[in-house]
């Protein structure tokens, strides 16, 4: 006995009446009906296909029927949700479906004329135009390529696609059939010089040119590539050439006189003839594909006019081919684009190597001319990011906070942060070493749904608090002297930047280093043209000296002002006025006090020590420097 055999047809007849009563709607139609009407449909649609999978999915038995059915109630369920969606409706219809899914319905009504036509109708509509050009461009190159797409896209359910998958099939196969009339009462001779002449000729043609594009393109970036080859091994020297500046730093905080100019300028003129060279290679494959670019736009325009040209009545084939042509150029001049972006990338990352080693030679020359130099333990290091860390995820807990975006003009109250909208991430491991800062960076997220209710999440505004140091130096030498430089600064930025222009959020952004920045960071971060060079509408930032307190924005960007407060590190006042107020009674009796000795006997943690020590050498009743088996010191 066939297992078919103890299925009960009427029932599953009356089950699929009213999916096939929706699918037997456009989506005009179904966008009219009330909405109270068609979730009534959906409930019992869905009901319905419950029973289905219950009583008939496995007595069926695998194969095409099974699958079609199954197919069938999801596809009419699908075409509901898409008529709420299209009439921005709020229910639980639309959750259960993607954007994808509800585009695939959208772009199958497109071509929804032909399942209205007969046969006849298909013929009679190719010899009114004297064509079949549209229905190849239309159809075969439209209505496959989605289908195709389609059958591969497995984030479409597998029963969705199956049902999408027959009603291509059923309406090519009209237009197979209208096509072959077609053939049969003019002829094929002149339907194919037709497509031969007008279509396939023009369209290999095209193929051509882009193949040949494409080619010259892929042989340049193998020539570059090969000629930037060397670029690994002269990074190694730059590596190379900065532990050598840091080494000289160390010497210098201890109290070391003086360094051997000649090889290190020799060693770092050498380095940068290397990257001059690297950057004119560069600028010049990059100026080559610019002008490739140019010959697309050049004939981008030419083509352009010619469409406007064409008599509507006359010349709408030839618009058609234009149309085609406009969208390849469009894909190839968004190829060069993307390389010439990739080659100005590479060519910023170089400046920025070259401008680093720059900023570390200038920084040891004012150290050798006198000026001072702050020496940061690593346990210090440690201690200030967890200090900045700790009150910076407190302000943020400070509930309710209004959080405004320019942006989208809207201020955002917020009582809670759940789920994943707090995070951390570090560089380092906190597990090697527990002296060790780690580099934390506490991300808050404000997101919304795409479509209020529905739809994936977007972010709408970050606030990141990043705490900067140079860890490979704090590992080896377990304190660090150097400033944050400009190199490094734009290289970290530049990160951010490029990250919110592309989701187009709004991202506020506190970095903090415990030794510092260089004047020229804080120069930049205050100038106009900073403002203009890197600082988009999509972010904003403030820099923070973790251990005096300072700190620095650009006093144009009015963004900023608004989430300073969170950033900004507190101290005792009266605590650091109380150790300043002990380390000049002590002065009056010796000419240094002792960072180690001024905490054991004030009993303030070391953070407002520092912070005392660093306040006196800025008003000049003081210098701060590190002595060999001493420590830091606080001198007259």
């Amino acid at each position: 006995m066939s297992v078919m055999e103890n299925v009960d047809w009427e029932k599953l007849k009356e089950l699929q009446k009213p999916a096939k009563r929706v699918l037997s709607c456009d989506l005009a139609e179904l966008r009219r009906i009330e909405e109270r009407k068609r979730i009534e449909q959906w409930n019992t649609i869905e009901s319905n296909k419950g029973t289905f999978e219950e009583e008939f999915y496995d007595a069926l038995g695998p194969g095409d029927l099974r699958d079609k059915i199954k197919g069938d109630f999801t596809l009419a369920m699908l075409l509901l949700a898409t008529a709420a969606w299209k009439n921005g409706e709020e229910n639980s219809m639309i959750e259960r479906f993607m954007d994808r899914e509800f585009k695939l319905v959208e772009d199958f009504e497109k071509f929804n004329m032909y399942d209205i036509l007969s046969i006849e109708d298909i013929v009679e509509k190719i010899a009114r135009k004297e064509d079949i050009y549209y229905l190849v461009i239309e159809v075969y190159k439209g209505q496959y390529s989605d289908l195709d797409k389609l059958l591969k896209d497995t984030s479409v359910p597998k029963n969705l696609r199956f049902a999408f998958k027959i009603l291509y099939e059923k309406r090519s196969e009209k237009i197979k059939k209208g096509v072959m009339a077609y053939v049969e009462k003019y002829g094929p001779i002149l339907v194919v010089k037709q497509i031969e002449s007008k279509i396939w000729e023009r369209i290999k043609e095209s193929e051509r040119q882009r193949e040949e594009i494409s080619q010259s393109l892929k042989r340049r970036m193998e020539e570059l590539s090969a000629r930037l080859g060397p670029l690994e091994e002269i990074d190694e020297k730059g590596e190379h050439l900065k532990n050598m500046l840091s080494d000289i730093e160390i010497e210098l905080s201890k109290g070391g006189k003086g360094f051997d100019t000649g090889s290190i300028d020799s060693e770092k003129d050498s380095l940068f003839e290397h990257y001059s060279r690297f950057e004119r290679e560069l600028t010049d494959h990059a100026a080559a594909i610019e002008e490739r670019r140019r010959e697309l736009d050049a004939r981008e325009a030419e083509l352009i006019k010619a469409r406007e040209e064409y008599d509507q009545r006359l010349e709408e084939e030839k618009q058609r081919l234009v149309e085609s042509e406009l969208k390849e150029i469009e894909a190839l001049k968004a190829e060069l684009l993307s390389k010439e972006h990739a080659l100005q990338d590479e060519k910023r990352s170089i400046e920025l190597k070259r401008e680093e080693i720059t900023d570390r030679l200038r920084e040891i020359t004012k150290v050798q001319e006198g000026k001072s130099i702050r020496f940061v333990t690593k346990e210090d290091a440690k201690f200030a990011e967890l200090n900045f860390i700790a009150r910076f995820d407190t302000k943020m807990h400070g509930f309710p906070l209004d959080i405004h975006s320019p942006i989208e003009n809207k201020t955002y109250k917020i009582r809670s942060w759940e789920g994943d909208s707090h995070v951390r991430l570090s560089e380092g491991d906190a597990g090697e070493d527990a002296a060790m800062p780690i580099n934390v960076h506490s991300l808050y997220t404000i997101e919304e749904k795409k479509h209020r209710f529905f739809g994936e999440k977007m972010k709408k505004v970050v606030i990141e608090a990043v705490s900067f140091n140079h860890l490979e130096g704090l590992a080896k030498y377990e304190f660090d002297v150097r400033r944050m430089s400009l190199a490094e600064f734009l290289s970290l930025i530049t990160r951010f930047i490029d990250r919110a222009e592309l989701g187009e959020y709004l991202h506020v952004i506190g970095i903090a280093s415990p030794t510092g920045f260089d004047e020229r960071v804080v120069n930049e971060v205050r100038s106009t043209e900073f403002a203009r060079s890197y600082v988009s509408r999509y972010v904003s930032v403030c820099l923070v000296d973790s251990v005096t307190g300072e700190v620095y924005f650009n006093p144009a960007d009015e963004r900023i002002a608004k989430f300073v407060d969170f950033f900004k590190p507190e101290f005792g006042h009266e605590m650091v006025a109380k150790v300043k107020k002990y380390i000049l009674e002590e002065f009056k009796i010796k000419d240094y006090v002792v960072l180690d000795d001024v905490v054991k006997e004030t009993g303030e943690e070391r953070g407002i020590v520092l912070k005392a020590f660093y306040d006196l050498e800025a008003e000049g009743k003081g210098r701060v420097r590190y002595i060999k088996d001493v420590g830091l010191v606080l001198e007259v």
